[in-house]
């Protein structure tokens, strides 16, 4: 990750079909539009990316953590994460990216229960790697999809594509469930994405574990188990690391000051803040923020 690039907010904006919360394009085409200093720079998206590479090699930083990937791997980064492009144009692929709401839009509740599971970044990986058969079985699903986005050829078009969408999830959901890691998981899958989500939400409220076992109505010990089976840690170990990733977005954005940040997060203190920012990450907030603006 080049160190001195402020994180960007990235809107959703399809600008083929203003209207349509989806696109499909390739990543040679995505480099012609000039944005390299946008794609090389951390960015912080506000909708969902399902990234199939299919020539070249390279790195592609996701919560500040760099993935390597080749010409079989699969990253999906989802709504809120950071992201940095390594550009390339020897590189190829394709790039679906949509939001929510067009996902969302005509679902039944079958649906929604699947939509958005395969970016659970807590509990999966972003990057996959596929063998030979799951790449060509997917790269299919993806030019199947891209046809019909190329047609958009009347009124059915949107809808059409909402199930293009679903299926092409619904795949690689099966890739993911065929780990060991995700056969654990599935037991209490809903449980743990309800904790999740609170934490994410009232992170800035409470961090700890007792105040979210309340909230779930479950026992502190639930969730110890919860978070221990899933991930091989505590509940308070997985809260905290939650803090941290928000504290390191905020921070690498770059237009926040740091003591409004620690009360944002739910520090009365500022040196309350620094000092749990640096024993989570051996750094100070000025020494992390400095990686992305060194003037600070």
């Amino acid at each position: 990750m080049r160190d001195s690039q402020p994180i960007r907010d990235i809107h959703f904006s399809n600008p083929r079909a203003p209207k349509l919360g989806v696109e499909i394009l390739s990543l040679e085409s995505l480099f012609k539009r000039k944005l390299n200093g946008v794609l090389v720079a951390p960015q912080r998206v506000h909708f969902y990316h399902i990234f199939l590479l299919t020539h070249g090699s390279g790195i592609h930083s996701i919560d500040f953590t760099p993935y390597d990937f080749d010409n079989r791997t699969l990253l999906l980064i989802a709504k809120g994460q950071v992201q940095q492009f390594e550009v390339n144009q020897a590189n190829k692929g394709l790039l679906i990216v949509f939001t929510s709401e067009f996902l969302y839009e005509n679902a039944t509740p079958s649906n929604l229960a699947h939509s958005l599971q395969v970016f659970e970044h807590a509990l999966f990986s972003p990057c996959l790697r596929l063998t030979e058969e799951e790449h060509q079985q997917l790269l299919g699903l993806c030019r199947d999809f891209q046809r019909e986005y190329d047609k958009l050829a009347d009124d059915l078009s949107p809808e059409i594509l909402q199930h293009w969408l679903r299926m092409l999830l619904l795949y690689i959901e099966r890739l993911q469930q065929g780990s060991d890691s995700s056969r654990r998981l599935k037991p209490y899958y809903q449980e743990f994405v309800a904790f999740r989500r609170l934490v994410e939400r009232d992170l800035a409220q409470s961090r700890n574990v007792q105040y979210y076992a309340q909230q779930l109505a479950v026992s502190p010990k639930k969730l110890n188990v919860l978070t221990r089976q899933r991930l091989n840690k505590t509940a308070k170990e997985f809260i905290d690391e939650q803090v941290i990733l928000e504290s390191q977005r905020l921070l690498a954005q770059g237009d926040m000051p740091i003591k409004e940040i620690a009360y944002h997060l739910g520090f009365s203190e500022l040196t309350n803040f620094v000092k749990f920012f640096k024993k989570h990450t051996r750094m100070t907030p000025i020494t992390f923020r400095r990686r992305f603006h060194p003037s600070a």
